[in-house]
């Protein structure tokens, strides 16, 4: 027979939950730390520690190749009626990721999901009142999607999937006031706060604070840690302390959840899953060694160079002749009664084999991690190598190319869900009034607003995408070519082809033609 939940027991199960990320979390702050420098944290540093900090580059590189922009919304369905509708929440969704600064959040994942596990939190922000509809109660905030660190991440101790934990939830740092002047918690329990862990022990957010600032600021705001879990079971969402400080015997704050069905968070990740476990591998954990390993390479021809030294070396009878070329200038002349006894010598330097296996270790480097060099357009012997190995050299592009763009079909999927999310605030919205613009052909724009009288069918009927490298930037050169090229060549078949079919009696729709072939070389909005 099952026992019964109780708010000790379930506060108890978080804890638990805690601790079984514990290792997960060390270990990532481990990865961040090498990927920020000693200087980030440091007043002062041996110099040459770290020369070459190829994680930073690498993850430099991915961003922007991933996120550049924020993207576009396509909202499809399969019944007619409602694609106008479709049609409308995508503009919306466009006009909100823009609003709530998306494109920063999504860079933001992908770093995220690079050292680990991506958490994005989809909901709405409070607005101090709650409107009543019926049977709704709701709430008339701004929708956001915010990163959860993993730091203050927390799920079922013994789930071994995600999607199967039997709760989710997040630590939340707030000041107390805030709580006691919401309706919805239990503001006894509240007072019995204890006040925010100033320090947590390998935590990220402490690599570059200072224990008296953040004294000083958690007295004058008065923050405590809650923590807010969403149990899929129950649908509820219930708040409790942070159990590593203090255990209760009621819950703070209890409440059905307002969202859609799939919860809050929305999970990233660029590694294959590992079966019978919920967290992924860091994609750091693989490039992390052959980092450390080229910066001690790159450090040890450096020391090298450093002790390098040139001296004369002269018998005793040629010791004021030897002087005489010390001080000597360029173009001066001395006198020696013998010089070939007079030997400048070379001591230490660096080996030449130390430098062969640095550029091993790059082109390692690069064929571990995705070549982050051919991404950056870097030729460097690690990917633009010689003949000799061009086969190498072919592979490690190869293998640039099936990452990086399965990387990009990861992430527009996975936007794509918290696009979902938000689209459901806006589908239940029963206030919801948004102007939005529509491009015409012509560049004509046309006006259209988004309300509740406007809503069709079921939500659950609509598809949402990214459209494929909207997030994406194009090169104005490479634009340029392309628009060209569009206007010199493929136009003119275009309307050849249009004018055969008409002879054959054909049917042919030049200008969807048109502007499918526009749309895939990634100039529509420039020639429509």
């Amino acid at each position: 027979m099952a026992e019964t939940v109780t708010p000790q027991k379930t506060q108890i199960a978080v804890k638990r939950g805690l601790e079984r990320l514990a290792r997960y979390r060390r270990a990532r702050a481990m990865f961040i730390k090498e990927f920020v420098g000693q200087y980030y944290e440091q007043t002062v540093g041996l110099s040459g520690d770290e020369p070459i900090n190829l994680i930073f580059h690498t993850i430099r590189t991915m961003v922007p190749n991933l996120v550049m922009k924020t993207g576009t919304n396509l909202v499809t369905t399969r019944y007619t009626p409602q694609r106008d509708y479709g049609e409308l929440l995508g503009l919306a969704l466009d006009s909100l990721d823009e609003q709530i600064g998306l494109k920063a959040t999504l860079r933001g994942w992908i770093v995220a999901a690079i050292f680990g596990l991506g958490v994005i939190k989809t909901g709405l922000a409070a607005s101090g009142e709650m409107l009543q509809f019926g049977d709704n109660t709701i709430d008339p905030g701004q929708v956001y999607a915010k990163l959860v660190s993993l730091d203050d991440f927390v799920i079922d101790p013994t789930c071994t999937s995600l999607n199967e934990s039997t709760f989710i939830g997040d630590r939340v740092r707030v000041p107390r006031q805030i709580l006691l002047d919401t309706d919805g918690y239990d503001h006894d329990l509240v007072v019995k706060l204890p006040l925010a862990k100033i320090n947590r022990k390998n935590k990220v957010e402490d690599i570059s604070k200072r224990d008296t600032a953040v004294m000083e600021m958690y007295t004058l705001q008065d923050y405590v840690d809650v923590i807010e879990l969403w149990v899929p079971e129950a649908d509820a969402v219930v708040t409790i302390p942070d159990p590593n400080q203090i255990i209760f015997e009621k819950y703070i704050g209890l409440r059905d959840y307002y969202g859609p069905k799939e919860g809050p968070y929305t999970f990233l990740s660029f590694t294959p899953p590992v079966p019978d476990n919920p967290l992924p591998v860091s994609s750091v954990s693989l490039w992390y060694d052959i980092h450390r390993m080229a910066n001690r390479i790159f450090k040890k021809i450096m020391d090298q160079s450093d002790r390098q030294k040139d001296i004369l070396i002269y018998p005793p009878s040629e010791a004021d002749a030897a002087q005489d070329v010390v001080d000597s200038k360029d173009g001066d002349t001395v006198m020696s009664s013998n010089p070939k006894e007079i030997n400048v010598v070379s001591f230490g330097g660096q080996n030449r084999n130390n430098e062969v296996m640095l550029q091993e270790a790059q082109m390692w480097y690069n064929y571990v991690s995705g070549n982050p060099d051919q991404m950056a357009g870097n030729m460097t012997k690690g990917t633009g190598a010689p003949k000799e190995s061009a086969t190498r050299s072919q592979i490690i592009q190869s293998n640039s190319q099936v990452g990086l763009e399965d990387a990009r079909d990861i992430l527009y999927d996975s936007t794509a869900e918290v696009n979902r999310k938000m689209a459901w605030y806006l589908h239940t919205d029963p206030l919801i009034k948004i102007p939005l613009t529509k491009r015409a052909t012509g560049g004509k724009q046309i006006q259209l607003f988004l309300t509740p009288e406007q809503r069709q069918g079921d939500f659950f009927r609509f598809t949402f995408k990214i459209k494929a490298r909207s997030m994406s930037r194009l090169d104005p050169a490479i634009r340029s070519k392309r628009m060209v090229e569009f206007a010199v060549n493929i136009l003119p078949g275009l309307i050849n082809a249009a004018m055969i079919a008409m002879q054959m009696g054909q049917r042919f729709n030049i200008q969807r033609a048109v502007t499918d072939l526009a749309e895939e070389l990634g100039i529509l909005d420039d020639v429509m």
